[in-house]
């Protein structure tokens, strides 16, 4: 029988991370099961390591007897451990550029990687994953950010009175706030000129269900796309709820020959598709987009359709929330991501220029791509518990060579990326994107 690997939390390296891949409860039970783990000192992390301690971790400065290594975001190239196994977002399954050095290095140092991405079920949904936290913080900074700049217009709002999510203790404490603010709209009602007051939601996964749950403390009103034109005619003074619209894909798209909508076709040939978000857009106060997205697809706002409509009355469009962060993509005014510290931009469609902030006329924009890293708490909470069970069953196993090992969860044995030096089966499809950073042919080679 294998000795159980010993388990270790890495320190996390990027500025404004303070999340924990484990939690100390978690760590305490790996350690009632026999596995032992290491602490990483930290002075960020949303647990102190006293806390660690107690629950019967090792503190230390630099992983020592630890073989299987967790973390939250990439570790850096040079602090890469040879022969270990690292759970983590890698952020090189899609062959992001930036990574593959780290890639490489993993394949030198014959690192075992497992991504938390690629940990999916039989249909690929992920089981790992920090989707409902994006939403959550994304959906509270965008109607803050939106609160201040109707103020910065003049326009009487209850929304500046939310604050971004990071300068919130938990989750529990927003939902009470913004409760509180549902009750004021619903016995006040909102200014006529924001009224009716509609928000409008793409995708159905767990960012869009995140979105979703937060909203539920304002107790919106769901309206179908199709009923929208109709109900914001005769609902123009309607200011005492909010309204929210879930677009689902024959909503947000249309065949360009007039054909009605269908799924297997678009997949197949997404290029006789085309946006039907014009017919929606200008009746929005916020679009929170939440979809997948790659660019064989149509976007679903473009540069274009946004010029067009803010030269027609009605259009409402003050703010977009774009959670996917995809550059260019999707949101095609969404022309760079953003940080906590300037969360906002906005797109001037007369001047067809960009402005810092939100004090400009236009659509303005929130595409921040850490939004989880705002409640550090309860999204390590959250994602303790997703791993907790992956990482006893690796480690009590003792099983580096994970891949050949059927023991352990056949999610986990297909989410490794590198192993033993090669890349898996599942990774091959990145050779293609190593190979241009001069790593040599057998470490390309496929298990």
């Amino acid at each position: 029988m294998r000795t159980p690997l010993v388990v270790g939390i890495l320190k996390e390296t990027k500025g404004w991370e303070h999340r924990a891949p484990l939690v100390p409860s978690d760590v305490e039970w790996l350690n009632d099961r026999g596995v032992k783990v290491e602490v990483e000192r930290s002075a960020r992390r949303v647990f102190n390591d006293r806390e660690y301690k107690k629950n019967g971790a090792v503190i230390v400065d630099r992983v020592k007897s630890a073989s299987l290594l967790v973390g939250i975001k990439e570790p850096r190239v040079h602090d890469l451990h040879a022969g270990k196994v690292y759970m983590v977002f890698s952020h090189t399954a899609k062959g992001q550029a930036h990574n593959m050095p780290l890639l490489k290095t993993c394949l030198k140092k014959k690192i075992t990687l497992i991504d938390y991405e690629k940990i999916v079920d039989l249909y690929g949904a992920r089981l790992v994953y920090f989707g409902r936290f994006a939403g959550v913080c994304g959906m509270v900074d965008s109607l803050h950010y939106l609160g201040k700049k109707l103020e910065w217009k003049n326009i009487d709002n209850p929304f500046s009175l939310i604050r971004p999510a990071y300068k919130y203790d938990s989750l529990q404490e927003i939902k009470k706030v913004l409760s509180k603010i549902g009750q004021l709209i619903h016995r006040k009602g909102l200014d006529t000129e924001l009224s009716p007051f509609i928000i409008g939601i793409t995708g159905h996964g767990n960012v869009s269900r995140g979105v979703q749950e937060l909203l539920e403390s304002l107790k919106p009103v769901e309206i179908h796309p199709t009923n929208m034109l109709a109900f914001v005619r005769h609902q123009k003074k309607q200011g005492r709820r909010l309204y929210k619209i879930v677009f689902l894909r024959e909503e947000k798209f249309r065949s360009k020959d007039g054909r009605g909508f269908y799924f297997e076709d678009y997949l197949r040939h997404p290029k006789k598709f085309e946006s039907n978000m014009d017919v929606y857009l200008p009746y929005l106060n916020i679009l929170v987009h939440t979809a997948y997205w790659d660019n064989r697809y149509p976007r679903l706002v473009t540069e274009k359709m946004i010029n067009t409509l803010s030269k027609k009355k009605p259009f409402r469009l003050e703010f977009i929330g774009d959670l996917s962060c995809d550059v260019k993509g999707s949101i095609e005014i969404t022309h760079k991501t953003t940080t906590r510290e300037r969360p906002v931009y906005t797109y001037d469609p007369p001047a067809k220029k960009f402005v810092e902030g939100y004090k400009s006329e236009g659509v303005t924009v929130l595409a921040v791509d850490n939004l989880p890293a705002e409640l550090p708490k309860d999204a390590s909470d959250h994602f303790s518990g997703l791993i907790r069970d992956y990482v006893y069953q690796i480690a009590v196993h003792g099983a580096k060579d994970i891949t050949r090992h059927m023991a352990i969860p056949a999610e986990i044995r297909d989410a490794v990326i590198t192993q033993g030096g090669r890349l898996t089966k599942n990774s091959s499809y990145l050779g293609k994107y190593i190979s241009a950073f001069g790593v040599v042919s057998t470490c390309c080679g496929v298990l």
